[in-house]
């Protein structure tokens, strides 16, 4: 049994009141929304934070490695690692789970996950929540539900197109904006 008194989360020993069936089921999703070709960085966003609250992020951010294969605190890191990969897989449609299976560890999972879908160009993205922010009506929509819309949208797009001193990032975004710009058919 843990310590008590231990600063590493992982190791804490919990009540069985405070442990879930939530953070034992590997069959839990960490996200309504599954993972798909094009929603990598909101769902990044949405699955961090649940793995968070779980005290998991470690496993797929590299401050929770792997203790070397003799270790006595191998089994459990592997226990934990593999639900977290249980998790990571659940919240991905199958096409894109069957791809990473075999994964060997949750951050390796995550990492290649990151590098296939994290890279895209979001351009086609960002021009329909410009044009969506900019044809947005109140249409019934008490100010708060009308502000919430747009807020969320401009949040997305914010994860998309962070804020930046960058020249030559700000350069690209004003040619995308022109081209953003052109006449199109809806």
């Amino acid at each position: 049994m843990a310590d008590e008194n231990s600063k590493d989360e992982s190791t804490i020993a919990y009540p069985s009141a405070y442990i879930s069936e939530m953070d034992i089921n590997p069959n839990q999703r960490l996200s309504l929304v599954l993972l798909n070709e094009f929603n990598y960085l909101p769902r990044a966003r949405v699955v961090s934070l649940a793995l968070g609250g779980r005290s998991k992020l470690g496993f797929i951010d590299g401050s929770h490695p792997a203790p070397g294969v003799t270790s006595p605190e191998y089994g459990g890191w592997l226990c934990k690692d593999q639900l977290v990969m249980s998790w990571l897989l659940n919240s991905m449609e199958r096409k894109i789970a069957e791809i990473f299976s075999y994964s060997e560890s949750s951050l390796t999972l995550w990492t290649t996950v990151k590098e296939m879908y994290g890279n895209q160009n979001n351009s086609a993205r960002i021009f329909q929540l410009k044009k969506d922010i900019s044809n947005i009506q109140q249409e019934g929509k008490t100010f708060v539900q009308h502000l919430g819309f747009l807020r969320s949208m401009w949040n997305e797009l914010d994860v998309y197109r962070p804020h930046t001193t960058d020249p030559t990032v700000l350069l690209k975004r004003a040619e995308e904006d022109k081209i953003f710009q052109l006449p199109h058919e809806s």
